[in-house]
């Protein structure tokens, strides 16, 4: 069996086994109780016969549950691409744009990398943070949940374009180039989140999608409080630029910032 689909239908009715038989011996545990404090022995010893039963049954149950689940071989699933095949047809069924291959994905605003074999054990992470799960169709819904509630949060522009203007007069300081000149992005970024314990916190994917948004709205909201105004430089190559995905799917390489003078009008 490669296909964990298959595994979880088989395991439905043994799992609706054990769920009745686990039912019955909380049933039959709580009459004991009863029996124990009215005094009423002879009540008493029938209910723990059948509690006995009750109790042989859930134990072969849960067997029987182990043996399916043991025979699931995890880290073929894994290290023969099945996973990662069967997780990329459920994100494409959900609308969800994938790039990359040989286990790291891009799917904006996450990164999926996916490990197992001989030297990982076999594990998924949606950029740093490891998802406890052998199903792709679970993970691609919490993928699709992720993205939905991302792109439903309110968004400050005015706010995030500050911030990124502040990052850009850094960058050119430290440069020692006049304000006015090109600066790469992932400079900014260094800059705008300097420590590397907040990168942890706000990541590269984090802040891709926050040039995804500022991006989407236009020149109009690359101007900051005091009249400023900036302009992205866009890339044809990916590797030089970051990619950037709007709400409505279209993908952009933006690379650079610079402050626009007053004569670029």
């Amino acid at each position: 069996m490669k296909d964990y689909e298959e595994l979880y239908a088989s395991l439905q009715p043994v799992q609706k086994d054990l769920k009745d038989a686990a039912s019955a011996v909380t049933r039959l545990q709580k009459a004991a109780s009863r029996a124990v404090e009215s005094g009423n022995l002879a009540e008493l010893g029938k209910t723990l016969d059948q509690l006995k039963e009750a109790l042989e049954t859930a134990s072969e149950t849960a067997g029987a549950f182990t043996d399916l689940v043991g025979a699931f071989d995890t880290s073929a699933y894994f290290s023969d691409g099945d996973f990662a095949r069967q997780l990329l047809a459920f994100c494409e069924e959900k609308g969800i744009d994938v790039r990359g291959e040989e286990g790291v994905y891009e799917m904006f605003p996450y990164k999926v990398r996916i490990t197992g074999d001989a030297d990982h054990p076999e594990e998924v992470y949606l950029n740093r943070k490891k998802i406890p799960s052998f199903r792709p169709s679970y993970v691609a819904e919490q993928i699709r949940i992720g993205r939905e509630k991302l792109y439903k949060a309110p968004f400050k522009a005015p706010a995030f374009m500050e911030e990124l203007a502040g990052a850009y007069e850094v960058t050119c300081l430290k440069s020692g180039a006049r304000i006015g000149s090109t600066q790469s992005l992932t400079k900014i970024y260094k800059n705008l989140v300097p420590m590397a314990r907040a990168r942890k916190d706000y990541d590269m994917q984090a802040f891709s999608f926050d040039l995804a948004q500022l991006f989407e709205c236009g020149a109009e909201a690359w101007v900051t409080r005091d009249g400023r105004g900036f302009y992205f430089g866009t890339s044809r190559d990916g590797k030089s630029g970051i990619r950037v995905v709007s709400s409505t799917g279209l993908e952009s390489y933006i690379s650079t910032l610079r402050q626009m003078n007053r004569d670029d009008a």
